[in-house]
């Protein structure tokens, strides 16, 4: 298990347990110079000075690299065992030092390189020596035995190194995802506030078309009533022939007047119609019979309509046959709703007494917002000699079924 932060590790990266192991140290060379044979003490003080400067310089050594660290060290450990090993043992202690410290800062193939080095060099000293089999297995097997004690210590340093940085990732992690989550419980009140909004803003909207509608038709319709009924008694009287036609054409303005209040009724119950073409079909057809006036509805339409286009088309279809009805003096008409591959077309037509320019009036411009708000637009045509052609055009929606 060999990682960037393994390799940094450093045996005695604190400075008290630094002090202590150059203590042990120092230790070791003052009892080689009291105890040792003289001709031991010159490499005892440069092993000594060595291994300090591995405990207090290991930034500067391992910037070296692993190889030369390797090296350096695999040199200081074969001659600290041909001292200790042949001129006495109070050095005995560099041994380990320098195997803790290899095992520790290098890689662990350089690390079990050097004690396979340092156990081939032991054995040979001893061997060299004429020391007994026994003692020369002994040190080959204290030596491997202290290498795998370093080495366990470094997995489980490293393991432990792992576990507290997975856990800082999944705390991390974890603050994240909760920001995340805040930020998506956060836009989704903002999307939902806005949705009521809108929601208010097309009721609001919605009312004030039927409030216009209702001042424009069935508001003037009752003024004409009421005047007319106002100067009916001095008719009675003064001219009884016209005062009954007077009398006929205020009822038919008071029925005009009821059917324009059930068509207001009829749209403030009409929320969204269905889906598919039966609602269009059906306003052609009622309008037909209220009216008198025949509508031939035609469809060619591959698929179901979206039921936010359906809704536009299902209002300017309605808005066209009512102005038309009002104020075009139409004997028939037509609309046709098409499928393109850039959208859907519906076309209103009548033989009306239109004639050149057409000044758009609320029902024309309420028709043409609806087209604008859902991505389409809308156009008013004249026919030669008369009459009047209204295209809706809308694009494309993703909610449409092939």
């Amino acid at each position: 298990m060999e990682t960037g932060k393994d390799e940094r590790t450093i045996l005695s990266s604190n400075p008290a347990r630094r002090a202590l192991l150059s203590l042990l140290i120092v230790y070791g060379a003052i009892q080689n110079g009291m105890y040792g044979e003289p001709r031991a003490f010159v490499p005892g003080v440069l092993l000594t000075l060595a291994a300090l400067c591995l405990q207090w310089r290991p930034g500067w050594f391992t910037r070296l690299g692993p190889a030369p660290a390797f090296a350096v060290c695999a040199l200081l450990g074969i001659a600290s065992l041909e001292v200790m090993l042949g001129l006495g043992g109070s050095l005995y202690i560099l041994v380990f030092i320098l195997l803790g410290w290899v095992s520790y800062r290098l890689p662990i193939s350089y690390s079990a390189a050097y004690t396979v080095l340092n156990i081939a060099a032991a054995a040979l000293i001893l061997l060299f020596q004429h020391r007994p089999l026994e003692a020369v297995m002994t040190q080959c097997l204290i030596l491997a035995a202290v290498y795998l004690l370093f080495l366990a210590g470094r997995l489980r340093r490293t393991t432990r190194s792992m576990k507290e940085e997975h856990m800082r990732e999944l705390t991390t992690a974890h603050q994240q995802l909760e920001a995340a989550y805040r930020s998506l419980r956060q836009a989704h009140e903002e999307l939902a506030e806005t949705s009521e909004q809108a929601l208010r803003y097309a009721v609001l909207e919605e009312r004030s078309r039927i409030a216009a509608d209702i001042h424009d038709s069935i508001g003037h319709g009752l003024t004409s009533v009421i005047v007319q009924l106002q100067a009916l008694p001095y008719m009675i009287d003064a001219a009884p022939d016209e005062a009954r036609s007077t009398l006929r054409q205020v009822t038919d303005v008071a029925r005009g007047c009821l059917q324009d209040v059930r068509t207001v009724v009829h749209e403030m119950g009409l929320s969204r119609p269905g889906e598919g073409l039966l609602e269009l079909r059906k306003l052609a057809d009622t309008f037909s019979e209220r009216s008198g006036i025949p509508v031939v509805f035609t469809a060619d339409i591959p698929g179901k309509i979206a039921p936010e286009q359906l809704y536009v088309l299902f209002r300017v279809l309605q808005e066209a046959l009512t102005n038309m009805m009002r104020h075009a003096q139409a004997t028939r008409a037509e609309a046709q709703l098409i499928g393109r591959e850039d959208g859907i077309v519906m076309t209103i037509r009548d033989n009306g007494v239109a004639q050149g320019p057409i000044l758009p009036g609320f029902g024309l411009n309420a028709m043409r917002e609806r087209c604008e708000k859902a991505g389409g637009h809308l156009t008013v045509t004249t026919l030669v000699p008369n009459g009047l052609e209204i295209t809706a055009s809308l694009p494309i929606s993703a909610a449409t079924t092939q």
